[in-house]
């Protein structure tokens, strides 16, 4: 792109059609992608949420924490976490997960983009986010349940991060990212 007016307006649309792409049967059940993991995640969830609510009966309470507890945490509970902590604004609302996802999934995609300007070019990397962004296995795992859009941000964020210390070594300010 010849002009940054022209190659921000396509990154600025590939990014919102990739979000908008993710927001499709937003509220649909999580049967759409490893389904067994998702419901294990939103029954962590739930657990942590019923744990902090004064308004459920004893019982109710006490077999949501059994089922989050009873689990065995094969990661860190980072996204059930944040939900847990949504729901309370907003509900026991599934798609609160998804929407988290969607977002660590789209700001994996604006490093992806800094890393792959200053290692190709601002086509390179339009193109590089565009794959990241719409190959179908990724639009379904992104909007997932799960602690993967998140692992994958912070992946993409360590790599930039080492590019730019690699850039400038003497910067510990990167280093320490």
């Amino acid at each position: 792109f010849a002009s940054r007016a022209a190659w921000m307006t396509a990154l600025l649309t590939l990014l919102l059609l990739g979000f908008a792409i993710r927001l499709y049967d937003l509220t649909d059940l999580p049967f759409d992608f490893h389904p067994t993991r998702q419901l294990l995640s939103a029954l962590k969830a739930r657990g942590m949420y019923y744990q902090t609510r004064t308004d459920v009966s004893s019982e109710q309470k006490a077999f949501a924490v059994q089922q989050w507890k009873v689990r065995a945490a094969i990661e860190p509970e980072i996204i059930e976490n944040i939900a847990a902590f949504t729901y309370r604004f907003t509900g026991e609302q599934f798609w609160v997960a998804r929407i988290y996802s969607s977002l660590f999934w789209m700001i994996g995609a604006v490093f992806l983009f800094l890393l792959a300007r200053d290692l190709t070019s601002t086509d390179g990397a339009l193109a590089s986010i565009a794959v990241y962004l719409f190959l179908p296995y990724a639009v379904a795992a992104s909007r997932s349940f799960q602690p993967d859009p998140l692992m994958v941000m912070l992946i993409i964020i360590f790599w930039w991060a080492v590019y730019q210390w690699a850039k400038n070594p003497t910067s510990y300010k990167f280093a320490v990212l």
